[in-house]
């Protein structure tokens, strides 16, 4: 089978959510984790239904970690996997609270990552930066924590700052001066928000955390003033549909309001965000929203553009991106996952 171009950019991704079903395989036979069957996660994957079931699963997978060396090991397999989804440039949320919570050293942890992200991207996989990530159900002195470790030791690939977690937990101005602070230290800055909440979620972190991005916002869509707001401020949606799908945040991907927002004038780009909870790569969520949604391959190719455009990189590798998209053919669904 001939590999796909890697012509896309993916600024919505989470490090366990981006591991290869073989690596979950190791570190659970490693563990004498259940997961060691591949059977038994995609049982527990197909199962997912509501955002408390993706986020039971998703810790589940983060006790696979057991030392720094399997987040090395972990980041060159991610690095190398990913450009099979067509991407040729990541950005993946890494939770140093979520370290320190497994009993490890955040900073070994972080140092381990982004050296294995190099040794993947050396061997011929995506290039792949780092946003640290803060969670939003453990308050804001967990994002205080993150941003200490920042200041401890600025690795220079990380390139921004964001929050995801349990929407409904916080109210988004609990983080407003952490959010302040990462901009004060030269970080770029995204959240979640508009996800499993309202359209209200979406205008409170705007007005309270000032994001350069925001992944999903699909609820903007209740609110055509909201809509109106974020296309003349040019704010990125990231958005990910069959995440959307899986946690039931919307009920049929036929009925997702990506349309919506893209006939609004918004500046939306499409994610795979977990391709490993969501059965997914970042390619084929243009190919599913092609078939299901019936955008044209003008329309697919400026949210691929959109991708490159709202990266948190330079100038000069978003610019190369933009142009490396002018001949790509968008794809056909590959229809043997029908779990969506």
């Amino acid at each position: 089978m001939t590999a796909p171009p890697r012509l896309l950019a993916d600024c919505h991704l989470h490090f366990e959510g981006c591991l290869p079903l073989e690596t979950v395989e190791r570190l659970s036979g490693r563990a004498g984790h259940r997961f060691r069957e591949r059977s038994v996660f995609e049982k527990e994957r197909r199962a997912i239904s509501s955002a408390s079931d993706f986020l039971n699963l998703f810790a589940e997978v983060c006790r696979l970690f057991r030392a720094p060396d399997d987040y090395r090991d972990a980041a060159r397999e991610i690095a190398l996997a990913l450009p099979e989804g067509g991407v040729a440039y990541g950005e993946l949320y890494v939770s140093p609270e979520i370290f320190r919570k497994l009993g490890l050293d955040a900073e070994a942890c972080l140092e381990a990552v982004d050296q294995g992200l190099a040794e993947g991207a050396a061997a011929g996989g995506a290039r792949c930066v780092l946003l640290l990530d803060t969670v939003r159900h453990w308050g804001a002195e967990a994002g205080e924590r993150v941003l200490d470790l920042y200041e401890k030791n600025p690795l220079p690939s990380i390139a921004g700052f964001g929050m995801g977690g349990d929407e409904s937990s916080f109210p988004a101005a609990a983080f407003a001066g952490v959010y302040a602070r990462a901009r004060a230290l030269g970080l770029q800055t995204s959240v979640h928000a508009g996800e499993w909440c309202g359209a209200e979620s979406v205008r409170e972190a705007l007005d309270a955390l000032r994001p350069d991005r925001i992944d999903h916002g699909i609820a903007s869509a209740q609110d055509p003033e909201l809509l109106r707001r974020l296309a003349e401020e040019q704010i990125l949606l990231s958005v990910a549909p069959s995440g959307n799908v899986v946690t039931g945040a919307v009920d049929d991907f036929a009925r997702h309001p990506l349309r919506r927002l893209v006939e609004s004038g918004v500046r939306v780009a499409l994610s795979a965000d977990d391709p490993l909870f969501f059965a997914t790569t970042t390619l084929e969520e243009y190919a599913r929203v092609r078939r299901a949604l019936g955008l044209s391959e003008g329309e697919l190719r400026r949210l691929a553009q959109n991708g490159w455009r709202g990266a948190f990189a330079a100038v000069s590798v978003r610019t190369q991106g933009v142009a490396g998209l002018a001949g790509w053919e968008i794809p056909d669904s590959d229809e043997k996952d029908q779990t969506l």
